[in-house]
């Protein structure tokens, strides 16, 4: 074989065993990397709030609609409810994600006082919202000019199971006044308001952000009064229950109001239970925090919502999202 022949062999093999080599070691792509990643599912959570005449609603719909704008990955319904009570009993038994409830109901589930039989140890505070004023409506026509006015009357004293009944029972049996001396009728706001101006009840208790709009809706059509909650009354009911702080409705909260009137407040809180995901609780609060703006569209009282007033009120623990978030903003727990 001459030389010629030898070096065109030669050729051939160092062709041969480059793409051999190549072919064996070129690189390997893992399953899946030039796919698309799968996205993290959605969460999707409840936010109870109560009936639709009253202060829950309307801010629970603007905090689920921020959330729901946002890509937090998780997505809030909305429920209308009997409110604070019943929101308690369906967070502790994790039937439901987020509520909207009073100090006062939380504090009694959390402890299983008052209306409720056994205690919540799983409900967590996620913040403080606004304060809800105790409003005992009555038509200034009715000749009712105190809470002990109400002996024998019929008396609405809000929806089974809502924070308007938990206070209205307080606050009579405060004056005297037991179940057994009224004729108790269990109707929400939104009839509450009806059946006054149609004379079918004496007077309604009403837990809510002031002014509330049953209420405004009231006074358009009929003159109104807000009996005052004070006196000995008043201090014997926050020595009992310190979540009642004193306050004072301005004479143009409602029309044909013709003077101030001193009643009583607890606070609206955000709560969740326990074992909600902290980082959620974290996303929710951030996003909610960056669109105050949004949220004051929603209702007067929502201009309470920030950071600072987020501890208000609080009597029972907090959520570790919660405390994350607000210790990064240099908020503590008082």
């Amino acid at each position: 074989m001459n030389s010629l022949s030898k070096m065109c062999i030669l050729a051939i093999l160092v062709v041969l065993v480059s793409a051999f080599t190549f072919g064996c070691t070129s690189p390997t792509t893992s399953p899946g990397a030039n796919a698309t990643a799968t996205p993290k599912p959605v969460a999707q959570y409840t936010l109870l709030t109560g009936g639709t005449t009253g202060t829950y609603y309307p801010i629970g719909t603007s905090i689920a609609s921020i959330v729901n704008n946002a890509s937090i990955g998780m997505k809030l319904t909305t429920v209308t409810t009997g409110a604070s009570v019943e929101n308690c009993r369906r967070i502790a038994s994790k039937e439901d994600n987020f509520a909207t409830v009073q100090n006062d109901v939380m504090k009694a589930a959390y402890d299983g006082t008052k209306l409720f039989n056994t205690s919540s140890k799983n409900l967590r505070g996620i913040c403080a919202l606004y304060p809800e004023t105790i409003q005992v409506i009555v038509l200034k026509d009715s000749g009712i000019k105190s809470i002990s006015d109400l002996k024998g009357k019929r008396v609405i004293v809000g929806a089974a199971g809502s924070g308007s009944e938990f206070n209205a029972l307080e606050i009579l049996a405060a004056y005297g006044i037991n179940k057994s001396d009224i004729t108790v009728d269990n109707n929400a706001l939104g009839t509450a308001t009806d059946r006054l101006k149609n004379g079918q009840a004496d007077a309604a208790f009403w837990s809510g952000g002031a002014p509330t709009a049953g209420v405004t809706n009231l006074a358009t059509s009929k003159d109104v009064s807000i009996l005052p909650i004070t006196g000995p009354e008043a201090d014997k009911l926050i020595n009992q229950s310190p979540y009642y702080t004193k306050t004072t409705l301005p004479k143009d909260m409602y029309k044909g109001m013709d003077a101030p009137v001193e009643t009583l407040n607890v606070i609206a809180w955000l709560i969740t239970y326990e074992d909600m995901s902290s980082d959620d609780v974290y996303n929710l609060l951030s996003v909610m925090y960056n669109n105050t703006d949004t949220l004051k569209n929603s209702h007067a009282m929502a201009g309470y919502i920030t950071p600072e007033y987020a501890y208000t009120g609080m009597t029972i623990p907090m959520h570790p999202g919660a405390t994350k978030y607000f210790d990064e903003k240099g908020i503590k727990a008082p």
